[in-house]
């Protein structure tokens, strides 16, 4: 695997940690206000997925420019947190979500392409 498409699989690999806590995140909100046994451990998994993520950002930023690593992480973490919301908590995709999501994506396949 050259060095490009290591830095995608670890961009990759920490968009799905951040989506993650992101996700954990918003569990640890539907425990209530305040700040419950319950809700620091949602929080607490958010903080270790994060770090997980950073993690993995800078190793991705090792492989590629960050001017290619960030749109891409982003794009990834935008569809996979949509994705979460919409399957897994029910929320609404509505169109322009979706299409939200899809022109941020293309933005990061152009950023990607060579000169």
């Amino acid at each position: 695997m050259n060095s490009v498409h290591a830095g995608y699989l670890w961009c990759a690999l920490a968009a799905v940690a951040s989506a993650a806590a992101t996700f954990l995140i918003k569990m640890s909100s539907l425990q209530g206000s305040g700040l419950s046994l319950v809700r620091l451990l949602w929080l607490g998994g958010a903080g270790g997925a994060y770090a997980l993520g950073f993690v993995c950002y800078a190793v991705a930023l090792e492989k590629m420019q960050i001017s290619l690593a960030y749109p891409v992480m982003t794009a990834m973490t935008m569809l996979l947190v949509a994705l979460a919301g919409g399957i897994v908590l029910q929320e609404t995709l509505t169109l322009s979500k979706i299409a939200g999501v899809v022109l941020i994506a293309a933005g990061a396949f152009v950023l990607s392409r060579p000169a």
